[in-house]
């Protein structure tokens, strides 16, 4: 069976590249499904300068496409792997319209005798399949955008070649499968894409369409794309679909780190947090100004940035892998109100802060006004007093905190809980009860009750009260309460279902902002004057600013930065030149400047007036804590891991 070939892109032969020696095929046995483990072909593809065609053999297997090309200059041969994960998807059927680079001759060989070619018929009958690929390449970090295009024509008859074409489509697919892959275009649920429009300057739209779009159409990736239409717009999208984890399979944010932090808290506000941030893994796609997320995902997936980051940042979201990311829980206490908010990026009090925030008002004139603020903080530095405490990070990795439980207030002593399954099942109202027996149907309560748990009122009749009980819950898929009805008063078991419900909300360990921290729990509390305090969890808190270079997405720690005052105006200068080369932190030990690996956090200004920023967006001022909740999400990476 012959057939023939065109390229795009690069040569077919991969202009010198390494060869990679293709293994052995054992069998074409085909497995359960009916597709193909290995297929092999002979195609042709048209050389004019040589006025000659030149015989190539494709062999798609698991580990990808080998293209085998023999010259006739001492049987030289020629080799080119195209790896199963650099592909992003193929599509077949009739010749696409726009014809690529590269033409493409007719299958038969014009240099075997008596085979001339035959001129292209009025009604084409070959079937065409479209491989897409993104080719990994070395020093420097690239991907280079390669086409290939295989033409079936072994048969008059059009559904003949169309069948040879869709079963090397679907292996392809079959082998992504195998490699770990869980593509959005084989699970049957679409892609939920959260766009900014004003996001890039304004040209989030356009650069979506011209940048992200093709790429999606190349993977047959079927997708939601929601445009967001005023700030929290994301939050209360995730927050309120009930249908989010049947019908999305991820959601990828097209914008900057703003709107990131907008799906991460509208998902922890779900009576379902855990089961959806087990399930569906979260990408970024890096449209706005703040990209410290996309390039710390880049950096541990060892995938290039720039030139292009949209491109790479959109086939990292197509790669159908995850990798577990810590999330930080924050609170925060001003006046008489208490807030719990997630972060995964950065808790920032001092100069950076300053920097960040009082630049605003040279928005206008780009990236460029972080420098002139810079020098501006440098010549009239700060300094604030107050405390900063601390909780070492053991040596290993924690576990994930999962259903920590608070530390009471006003009692010491706590009741015994129960613990629950990590699998356990979504919570629903508790109904009204007519005088008798009460019946818990599970199939009689769809809606979800959407609780905020950003204002948390202590003495408030909320659902940690038992008497309450329209915000009581139960599990539909924990244990039934049905043998104990004859037993339990309506009372027990609203009080029974609170516990519970309350052991599943994403609680601290470690003791509230208005609880003292002792020596004796491993806490370590430094008071004076300090420059900055900035805590990053993961390595880049913007594309160009490497700040914590140990960082790993889910080591469960938090670096902590710490600057006092006395420290000098050069030594501060070097310190912020060497942030985008990862080198300001100092190698051995420093009177003024310190890094601290820890699992949690606390600060406590001494004065009224300052700023603190979280994921890089001002919060109110005042006492502030945070801990570590190690590999709480899944985001979207090329490796897995």
């Amino acid at each position: 069976m012959t057939a023939n070939t065109g390229t795009s892109g690069e040569n077919l032969m991969g202009n010198g590249g390494k060869t990679h020696e293709p293994s052995t095929p054992t069998s074409d046995t085909e497995v359960a499904s009916g597709t193909p483990t290995e297929l092999s072909e002979i195609f042709f593809v048209d050389n004019s300068r040589r006025k000659q065609s030149i015989k190539i053999q494709v062999k798609l297997c698991p580990e990808g496409v080998y293209l085998r090309r023999e010259t006739e200059e001492d049987d030289h041969i020629n080799e080119q792997l195209i790896r199963i994960d650099d592909i992003i998807g193929s599509r077949y059927g009739r010749r696409l319209k726009k014809r690529a680079r590269g033409g493409l001759n007719s299958c038969r060989n014009p240099n075997v005798p008596g085979q001339e070619a035959d001129s292209e018929p009025d009604s084409d009958n070959s079937a065409y399949l479209y491989i897409y690929a993104y080719l990994k390449k070395e020093k420097p970090l690239r991907r280079v955008q390669t086409l290939r295009i295989l033409r079936f024509r072994s048969s008059n008859d059009y559904g003949v070649n169309l069948q040879t074409a869709e079963m090397w489509h679907h292996t392809i697919r079959k082998h992504k499968r195998g490699n770990g892959s869980s593509s959005p275009a084989d699970c049957g649920k679409q892609l939920l894409i959260l766009l900014n429009p004003k996001s890039g300057s304004g040209k989030g739209r356009e650069l979506f369409q011209k940048q992200v779009a093709p790429l999606l159409t190349e993977a047959e990736v079927q997708y939601d794309l929601q445009i967001t239409t005023h700030p929290q717009y994301a939050k209360e999208f995730v927050r309120t679909r009930r249908d989010l984890l049947t019908r999305y399979s991820g959601i990828v944010v097209a914008s900057g780190d703003g709107l990131f932090y907008e799906v991460l808290n509208g998902l922890m506000e779900r009576m379902d947090w855990r089961r959806a941030c087990r399930e569906l893994p979260l990408g970024i796609i890096p449209c706005g100004s703040g990209n410290g997320l996309a390039k710390s995902v880049a950096h541990h997936c060892n995938e290039p940035y720039e030139p292009k980051p949209i491109l790479h940042a959109t086939l990292t979201c197509m790669a159908g892998k995850s990798t577990p990311m810590d999330v930080v829980r924050v609170e925060l206490a001003t006046r008489d109100k208490h807030f719990v908010m997630y972060s995964f990026l950065s808790v920032g009090w001092g100069l950076i802060a300053d920097i960040d925030i009082e630049s605003e008002r040279l928005r206008s004139i780009g990236a460029q006004r972080f420098t002139l603020w810079a020098i501006k903080r440098l010549i009239g530095l700060r300094s604030y007093k107050g405390r900063v405490s601390y909780l070492l990070g053991k040596g290993k990795k924690e576990p994930p905190v999962e259903a920590a439980r608070e530390l009471p207030a006003e009692s010491t002593a706590a009741g015994i809980r129960s613990s629950l399954p990590l699998n356990a099942g979504e919570f629903h109202d508790l109904p009204e009860e007519e005088e008798g027996e009460a019946v818990l149907d599970g199939e009689q309560f769809a809606d979800a009750i959407s609780l905020d748990r950003s204002v948390y009122r202590q003495h408030a009749d909320s659902w940690h009260s038992a008497m309450s009980r329209r915000t009581a819950y139960y599990s539909l898929g924990g244990p039934s309460m049905r043998s104990n009805r004859s037993r339990m008063s309506i009372s027990q078991r609203i009080e029974a279902a609170n516990a519970e419900f309350a052991e599943r909300v994403p609680t601290g360990t470690i003791p509230p902002l208005q609880m003292p921290l002792l020596s004796s729990d491993g806490w370590i509390c430094e008071d004076g004057d300090f420059v900055m305090v900035h805590a990053a969890y993961t390595t880049h808190l913007s594309s160009d600013v490497f700040f914590a270079p140990e960082s790993r997405l889910d080591d469960g720690l938090i670096y902590l930065v710490i600057i006092r005052r006395g420290v000098s105006r050069h030594q501060l200068l070097n310190f912020m030149l060497n942030l985008n080369a990862g080198t300001h932190l100092p190698i051995g030990e420093d009177p003024f400047i310190k890094v601290v690996p820890c699992r949690a956090f606390r600060i406590e200004p001494s004065s009224s007036d300052g700023i603190l920023v979280v994921d890089g967006e001002r919060v109110e001022y005042g006492p502030i804590q945070a801990e570590v909740m190690p590999g709480l999400i899944n985001v979207m990476t090329t490796s897995g891991q």
